[in-house]
């Protein structure tokens, strides 16, 4: 496998610490430099020799998003950062991962082993726009737009619309891994929810459209992280 040359962009001194720590476990990367402004990595980024660059999002004097959007021609990014709530507009800029700190060994891996896929195959990463759902003997296609939240049942899963229900054959968890990630949280058990879709929730419960669907207790930090409400 040939050496991937990268970068690290990070303010925090610990955080780049611990990425320099698991970088190193990987043979095939070569850590070019460490920057904790953003625009003293221009020259390394224009140099075109970059294949990967480890961003985070809140950086001096610029946001890691909008640095990453005035690149004209950009690596292959994987996002790292102690805030969740902005995965969904990274993915849309054209990242390939999005890590929240603090994250294992094991979930950087993936992270990496995902971009050298992409970068290997010259595929561009695209977030899907629709979905097939099994449903009895058919598949139906679903625009992932439209789909607002999904509740178990049984060993089936039915899929709310605008416009219909679906019962689908297959799990919830089974379901919610062929979604994209970052754009449906899982709020109960039995319930993952389209994080566009949420107009409010309450103590117990999260509300789309005129659907109430129950909050539970072990997810609720989480969610409120996700669509940034801060206690």
């Amino acid at each position: 496998m040939p050496t991937r040359q990268c970068i690290i962009i990070e303010d925090d001194q610990v955080a780049q610490q611990y990425l320099l720590m698991y970088l190193t476990r990987l043979p095939y990367l070569n850590v070019v430099d460490v920057f904790e402004n953003p625009l003293d990595a221009l020259p390394a980024l224009y140099s075109n020799e970059i294949d990967l660059l480890f961003l985070d999002m809140h950086l001096p004097g610029i946001d890691g998003l909008d640095f990453l959007k005035s690149l004209s021609h950009p690596p292959r990014v994987i996002i790292t950062t102690a805030d969740p709530a902005f995965a969904l507009d990274a993915f849309e800029a054209g990242v390939t991962d999005y890590l929240v700190k603090p994250f294992s060994f094991e979930r950087l891996l993936k992270a990496v082993n995902r971009a050298i896929t992409v970068s290997d195959t010259n595929v561009p990463v695209k977030t899907p726009t629709h979905v097939f759902f099994k449903t009895g003997r058919e598949s139906v296609r679903t625009l992932i737009s439209d789909i607002l939240y999904v509740e178990a049942f049984g060993a089936l899963s039915k899929v709310y619309t605008p416009t219909a229900v679906l019962v689908v054959s297959e799990l919830l968890a089974d379901l919610h891994d062929q979604l994209p990630e970052g754009e449906f949280l899982r709020v109960h058990k039995s319930y993952i929810a389209a994080r566009h879709w949420i107009t409010k929730i309450s103590s117990k419960f999260v509300f789309i459209q005129q659907y109430q669907i129950p909050l539970g207790a072990t997810y609720r930090e989480q969610v409120e992280k996700v669509i940034g409400i801060s206690r």
